[in-house]
């Protein structure tokens, strides 16, 4: 069974190019990615194989986006996976348990850091009922996009994460002022938790 991510993105993409253009991407696309598994080696380092694991993961959308890039051209294929990426972005988020009425900053601390932990390294600034603030030393999956090949998909990443966090609690404000996806070498990101609404 697909990852609801792959599931809310075949629906996109049915929409943007019709059935047709998407099965003629997704078929070879999942064909293709069927055939590759990124080994993951006991000797690797934990982000290293956090990263293989990305790298199964996203295989299959590597190759629809070169079957989408081979049927539609560079500049179309990217509009649409600017919308895939945005709406299936939001169901990879599902990690996310939402926030109980009676939850505070350090709660949606833990769920951070239990979903994050597969996808960044970082380091934490500041952790307090009142603010959370962390440097994101390596984006996994910007790493694992790049080696993928699918490389022009990074510029949205962070347009994804900004689009979640800034609906994922009413009392929680979150700015992201530095993007490895952007150029930066690190990301840097602050979560504060507002007293009212």
């Amino acid at each position: 069974m697909l990852e609801p991510e792959y599931r809310t993105g075949f629906r996109v993409l049915n929409r943007e190019i019709g059935l047709w253009s998407t099965l003629r991407a997704v078929i070879p696309a999942a064909v293709k990615s069927l055939r590759i598994h990124y080994k993951i080696d006991k000797n690797l380092d934990e982000a290293e194989r956090q990263k293989r694991e990305l790298k199964n993961h996203f295989k299959l959308l590597a190759f629809m986006y070169k079957e989408l890039e081979r049927q539609l051209g560079t500049e179309k294929t990217n509009e649409v996976m600017h919308t895939v990426l945005m709406r299936g972005g939001q169901a990879f988020f599902r990690g996310f348990t939402p926030l109980g009425a009676d939850s505070d900053l350090m709660d949606f601390v833990t769920v951070y850091k239990d979903f994050e932990a597969n996808n960044v390294v970082f380091d934490v600034i500041e952790e307090s009922h009142r603010k959370f603030e962390i440097v994101i030393r390596r984006c996994l999956i910007y790493e694992t996009f790049m080696e993928l090949g699918i490389g022009d998909l990074t510029q949205w990443m962070c347009d994804i994460a900004s689009d979640y966090f800034n609906g994922y609690h009413p009392r929680i404000q979150y700015t992201k002022d530095r993007m490895i996806a952007r150029g930066d070498d690190t990301c840097h990101e602050v979560f504060v938790w507002q007293d009212r609404l």
